[in-house]
């Protein structure tokens, strides 16, 4: 199904002439050389085609016929190969495997262009038949040869001409008879994809991009130990699919990888998506990572229109409405891939494909879910994904993102079902370990118990989860937090919020697990907080404690003191702890008088 969708988007690619996708037997490579050439063949001059960015060397993407796969063995590429290759030259200390693949460079050349009426086959046929392996005593050579030494591509020009060598009509009939020869010797079976038969691929292109895998690229298809030997039919005659549809869906999917408009880290995972329509496939990524609210900056040009109309649509998504005056069609088919390394190999994380109408309703739920109540000029209003994967990792670091969680979240959210368990409980442990309650933590909490309620058919417990404060909650996990909250403040105002350390800092953990072991103290402390405060803010004061007896109250006619909260429990508390901050920071008036509640 996979390898048929890219298969399908490779096709509609190569009807657009201004995707600049490869055609049939080329691909994209990295070149760093060009090798300028007399029309007797002889080197006149190198070339540098790499930027340098910092240290860092760039080298330039371009067309070039297809590269093979090369992962041990000596297999030479058309006009386009390193110094091994091209010289017989490299310092890997293998005289003999450097002499060998120079060798098979000068024999595919000569197969090839041997008869050709060109100047440039000409060219390169004599550059390569006038010189020995590991000749390198000119001084262009000898000039360059450092950066040679490097690995970098090299590609041929005939002096005084435009274009390369590899671009000129009959180099490219020539390249494409050989690739015709060669699929007439081929392994013809059933092609697992299109049906037809057809010539199969033994091999399958690397695919590069893919975060964490080898830069070299790495397979999705493949087949390497004797192990996997069935019925005689070695390594990827053992799926067999054609050569055609192997080339189409590895240029695509190498296509979407290169692409950043088509292309979004999610935690270990790289996630690539595409659509039948431009439209909808530009706001798939606007989907899971919104822009933010535009601001002026320095040396910045920002599209203000685009960017609000974006987050008009998803404000209208969050709302449950289907989104107005836009030309979104929602029968669009769309696909989005999920990879990850494994080795040399790459798996597949997640894969959803539907219609679009359908992405948007489960986006929209998504953010409606995680929508909460947020301080004044806070953003982000729609965290992206990878926000919310930040924070279950230790100090936000990405790499310490727990494995396969990134996968588990985006299917939740593609396919509307209950967020993965493993994510409630990291960021409860987070919460727990470095006592930070932040809105996109909140939003987490309140969007899993409020879908796993709703999953289970929960309605009253459903009802209870709101983005605000919600008094006629009495969960007793939510009022113990709405207490704690409570008692954090009164703390906080009594020294004029100049603690280093609060309750938090000091009894959160316990606070929130087993409260009877912390909270009579606590309690029992803020009473000289009131005291202090009722002294100097009296309004404050009295609006604290009248506060604070109405959800003791409230404890008191449900369970009490709980000596343990379960996981649902805990999560209630931190929804209680934070709404109730946020409404008293935001209330203009307590108790029936103005007060001070500071921020």
């Amino acid at each position: 199904m996979i390898i048929q969708s890219l298969q399908d988007y490779y096709e509609r690619l190569s009807q657009d002439s201004q995707s600049g996708v490869a055609p049939v037997g080329y691909s994209k490579a990295k070149v760093a050389f060009d090798f300028n050439l007399s029309v007797s063949g002889e080197l006149l001059d190198i070339f540098p085609l790499y930027e340098m960015k910092g240290k860092k060397k760039i080298s330039r993407d371009m067309l070039v016929p297809e590269q093979v796969k090369r992962s041990s063995g000596v297999n030479s590429n058309y006009l386009c190969d390193n110094s091994s290759y091209v010289l017989g030259i490299d310092d890997k200390g293998n005289e003999q495997r450097t002499k060998d693949c120079f060798i098979a460079f000068k024999e595919l050349h000569n197969k090839i262009l041997t008869g050709v009426a060109d100047e440039g086959a000409k060219a390169v046929l004599a550059f390569l038949n006038s010189r020995e392996a590991g000749q390198s005593t000119e001084k262009t050579i000898q000039d360059n040869l450092e950066h040679l030494l490097e690995g970098g591509n090299i590609v041929f020009k005939l002096d005084g001409q435009a274009g390369y060598i590899h671009d000129r009509s009959p180099i490219k009939k020539a390249w494409e008879n050989y690739q015709e020869t060669n699929k007439a010797d081929a392994y013809i079976a059933q092609c697992l994809v299109s049906g037809e038969k057809g010539p199969i691929a033994l091999l399958h292109p690397s695919i590069k991009g893919v975060i964490g895998a080898q830069s070299a690229g790495a397979s999705i298809v493949s087949f390497n130990d004797d192990a996997y030997v069935s019925y005689g039919k070695k390594q990827s005659y053992n799926a067999p699919v054609s050569t055609n549809v192997t080339f189409a869906y590895t240029t695509a999917l190498n296509y979407l990888l290169s692409n950043p408009k088509n292309r979004l880290r999610i935690g270990d995972a790289t996630t690539v998506f595409w659509a039948e329509r431009e439209l909808e496939e530009n706001l798939i990524a606007a989907f899971f990572d919104p822009p933010e609210e535009p601001k002026e900056q320095e040396g910045m040009q920002i599209d203000y229109t685009s960017v609000q109309k974006i987050r008009d649509i998803l404000m209208q998504l969050r709302e449950g409405k289907k989104p107005v005056n836009t030309d979104i069609d929602e029968k669009t088919h769309f696909c989005i891939l999920g990879l990850a390394p494994n080795a040399a190999r790459i798996s597949i994380r997640y894969y959803y494909q539907g219609e679009f109408g359908t992405l948007m309703r489960n986006i929209g739920l998504h953010y409606a879910d995680m929508s909460i109540i947020l301080p004044k000029d806070y953003h982000p209003l729609f965290p992206p994904v990878w926000r919310i994967l930040k924070e279950t990792a230790a100090r936000g670091k990405t790499e310490n993102i727990p494995p396969i969680l990134g996968g588990a979240l985006m299917r939740a959210i593609l396919g509307g079902g209950a967020y993965p368990q493993s994510l409630y409980s990291v960021i409860l442990s987070r919460i727990r370990a470095d006592r930070t309650v932040n809105p996109i933590r909140v939003g987490v909490i309140k969007a899993c118990l409020l879908r796993k309620a709703r999953i289970y058919g929960q309605k009253e417990k459903e009802g209870t989860i709101k983005m605000s404060l919600n008094t006629e909650n009495t969960n007793p996990g939510y009022l113990l937090g709405r207490l704690f909250a409570l008692l954090e403040i009164a703390q906080q105002d009594s020294a004029d919020n100049k603690l280093n350390a609060t309750i938090v800092d000091r009894c959160y953990g316990t606070a929130s697990t087993t409260p009877a072991a912390v909270f009579p103290m606590l309690v029992n402390l803020s009473k000289h907080h009131l005291k202090k405060i009722k002294s100097t803010k009296p309004a404050l004061g009295y609006a604290l404690d009248n506060k604070m007896q109405e959800v003791v109250d409230a404890l008191d006619d449900t369970k009490g003191l709980q000596r343990y909260l379960n996981l649902d429990e805990q999560g209630l508390f931190v929804l209680g702890y934070y709404q109730q901050k946020q409404d008293w920071y935001t209330s203009k008036k307590k108790g029936g008088g103005d007060i001070d509640g500071g921020n």
